[in-house]
C-alpha cells in the first residue's frame, strides 16, 4: 500500500477509537441515571462539557499542530484519551465521571489538527476529499461500535466494561500507530512555507470571510450530529419503547449506514468536481444543508420506527457530505502552513456551539421534546445554506487567491 493510503488506514483506526470513547456514554445514560442519580440536564452536560473543554483547548491544540511534531501529537493524544476512557468505566461517583469527560475533551482535542495536517500533506487537492472521507468514515464506525457495544455490554456485564475495553483497545493500538507514523515520507510531517503558526495567525484565520462560513456551518452540522448522536438513544428509548441495547443499536447504526454512504458519495463527487470548479467542495456542502434540513426535522416527528429510520438514514447521507468536505473546504482557503490552525478555528467554534445541543436535549426532554428541539436544528440548517451560497458568490475566488499567494515562496 502506498504510504498515502497507509497514512489514512492508521488514522482511521485511531479516529474510531476517538468517536467510540466520546460516544459510548450517550447509550449508557438510563445506567447512569439508575447509578448515579444524574437528573436529564446533567445527562446533557456529560456531552456539553466534553465539547466545551473540547472547544476551549482547540486554539492551543491547533497552533501545536502546525509547531511541533505532528507524530508526537497523535500518539500523545490517543494514549491520554485512552487512558481518561478507563479511569471513566472506574469513576466511584458522577462528578468523577464528569471530571472525566472533560479531561477526554482536552486530550481528545489536539489529535484532529495534526492528524488532518499530515492528511492533507499527504494528498493533494484532487484526492485530498476522498481521503479525507474514507478517514471520516472511521467516525461513522466509531459511533456505531461505541453506541452498539455499549448497550450490549451494560445489559449483559455492566456499564463499567464498555470504557474499560475501549480504552485499553485504544492504548494497544498506540504502538503500531508509533512505529508506523516514525517512517513516513519527510513531506508528510512538513510544516511548509510562511511564518510559524501563532495566536496572532489564530486569529487572523477569522478574517478570512470563507473561512469564517466553514466555521458557521461547521458549527451548525456538529450541533445537529451531536443533537442526533446523544439523545436519539434516549429519544427512541422514551418513544418507541426499546430496550437500552436496541435503542442504542437503532440510534447508533441506521444514520451511520447514510453517513457511509454519503461519505464516499461526497468525498469522490467533490474530488472530480474540483477538476472544474475550485468552489466544488462549498457547493456539495450547499446541497449537504439543503438536505439535511427536512431529514433531521424528519427524525423528530417520526410516527413510528420505520419512518424514523428512513429519516436518520438520509440525514447520515448528507451529513456524510459534510464531514468529507469541511476540513478540505477550509484547506482551500487558508495557507498550508496553517492547516492545524485553521482546524482549530473549526474545532473552536464548532465543538463549543455544538456542546449546547446536549444540553438542550436534556433540558428539552421532559419539556418541549427532543423532536421539538431537532425541529429548530432543522430550521438553523436552512438558514446556513443561505450564508454557504453568499460566500461562494461573494468571497471564495479572492480568498482562495489570498492563500495561494502567501504559500508562494
Amino acid at each position: 500500500m502506498k504510504p498515502e493510503w497507509a497514512l489514512i488506514a492508521y488514522l482511521w483506526v485511531a479516529y474510531a477509537l476517538n468517536h467510540a470513547d466520546r460516544q459510548v456514554v450517550y447509550t449508557l445514560f438510563p445506567a447512569l441515571q439508575q447509578t448515579f442519580g444524574f437528573s436529564d440536564a446533567t445527562l446533557g452536560l456529560t456531552g456539553a462539557l466534553f465539547l466545551w473543554v473540547y472547544g476551549a483547548f482547540s486554539p492551543i491544540a491547533g497552533i501545536l499542530g502546525d509547531r511541533f511534531s505532528r507524530v508526537k501529537l497523535v500518539v500523545g493524544s490517543l494514549i491520554v484519551w485512552s487512558t481518561f476512557t478507563i479511569l471513566s468505566g472506574l469513576a466511584p461517583n458522577g462528578s468523577s465521571l464528569l471530571a472525566c469527560r472533560a479531561l477526554l475533551g482536552i486530550s481528545e482535542c489536539f489529535f484532529m489538527p495534526a492528524a488532518f495536517a499530515l492528511m492533507a500533506n499527504a494528498h493533494g487537492p484532487q484526492t485530498r476529499s476522498r481521503a479525507i472521507a474514507i478517514f471520516a468514515s472511521s467516525q461513522m464506525f466509531g459511533v456505531a461500535l461505541g453506541g452498539s457495544i455499549s448497550g450490549w455490554i451494560a445489559q449483559e456485564l455492566h456499564w463499567r466494561f464498555a470504557f474499560i475495553l475501549l480504552g485499553v483497545c485504544g492504548i494497544l493500538f498506540a504502538l503500531p500507530l508509533w512505529s508506523f507514523l516514525r517512517q513516513v515520507p519527510a513531506h508528510f510531517t512538513s510544516f511548509g512555507s510562511g511564518q510559524p503558526a501563532s495566536l496572532q495567525s489564530f486569529c487572523a484565520l477569522f478574517r478570512v470571510p470563507s473561512l469564517r462560513a466553514v466555521t458557521i456551518f461547521v458549527s451548525v452540522a456538529t450541533f445537529g450530529l451531536y443533537l442526533v448522536y446523544t439523545w436519539l438513544p434516549t429519544f427512541l428509548f422514551d418513544r418507541f419503547s426499546l430496550s437500552l441495547a436496541r435503542a442504542g443499536f437503532e440510534a447508533s447504526f441506521y444514520p451511520q449506514v447514510g453517513t457511509a454512504v454519503g461519505l464516499f458519495a461526497g468525498g469522490f463527487a467533490a474530488d472530480l468536481l474540483y477538476l472544474k470548479r475550485k468552489s466544488a467542495r462549498f457547493w456539495i456542502i450547499l446541497v449537504a444543508f439543503l438536505g439535511c434540513s427536512p431529514c433531521i426535522y424528519l427524525i423528530g416527528a417520526g410516527a413510528t420506527l420505520a419512518a424514523t429510520r428512513v429519516a436518520a438514514v438520509c440525514f447520515g447521507f448528507f451529513a456524510g457530505f459534510v464531514s468529507a468536505n469541511q476540513a478540505a473546504s477550509a484547506f482551500d482557503v487558508v495557507p498550508a502552513a496553517q492547516r492545524a490552525t485553521a482546524v482549530g478555528v473549526l474545532n473552536v467554534t464548532g465543538a463549543t456551539i455544538s456542546g449546547f445541543a446536549p444540553y438542550f436535549g436534556g433540558l428539552a426532554r421532559r419539556t418541549i421534546g427532543i423532536g421539538q428541539l431537532m425541529a429548530f436544528a432543522s430550521m438553523a440548517y436552512l438558514a446556513t445554506s443561505l450564508i454557504i451560497l453568499y460566500a461562494i458568490l461573494r468571497h471564495f475566488d479572492r480568498d482562495r487567491k489570498e492563500a495561494l499567494r502567501q504559500e508562494a515562496p
